[in-house]
């Protein structure tokens, strides 16, 4: 699918690419995040805010890249639900996947990076990209932190910050 950004600017002032639905950066959004690695008990819970969030059309910004966030994700734009999806790499250029296609036409998806240069997904990178979708949201959502990763600790650097985190799990 062909991809053609523009510099947008979000509720919160922050700068990023996109493309897709730019006014779901000024929306409250609610970030949804989790690890690669989760018990049976944090996707159950997970699966069942999805339908939640689905409902209630509160949109969801995530980086949607572990296992879990992708099941999320197809959860939400199956509902069609609004997301905004956040990459770790720059959007122009990027393939993006065909099932994007149709709900970021029908203004039901965005597509945003804060990075300005292409490479492969790193943990710093993942790091970076998920501190700019909490930046995006006016609130927190984890289903699972594996103990010791790199999300708990960034979870535990946002709550120091004053954050609040809502745990599924």
């Amino acid at each position: 699918m062909p991809v053609t950004t523009s510099l947008w600017t979000s509720e919160q002032g922050l700068t990023v690419t996109g493309c897709g639905n730019q006014m779901l950066l000024r929306a409250p959004l609610t970030a949804f995040f989790s690890s690669r690695q989760c018990p049976g008990a944090a996707i159950r819970a997970a699966m069942d805010w999805a339908l939640q969030q689905a409902r209630s059309r509160q949109p969801v910004v995530s980086g949607f890249h572990s296992p879990l966030e992708q099941s999320v994700l197809k959860v939400l734009l199956q509902a069609r639900c609004p997301v905004v999806a956040v990459l770790a790499r720059p959007v122009a250029g990027a393939r993006l996947p065909p099932e994007w296609a149709e709900p970021m036409t029908q203004d039901r998806m965005a597509v945003v990076s804060a990075a300005t240069i292409a490479g492969r997904l790193t943990e710093e990178l993942a790091a970076s990209r998920n501190q700019w979708v909490a930046q995006l949201a006016s609130q927190i959502v984890v289903a699972h932190a594996s103990p010791g990763g790199r999300l708990e600790g960034l979870c535990e650097e946002w709550r120091t910050s004053g954050r609040a985190i809502s745990w599924l799990a």
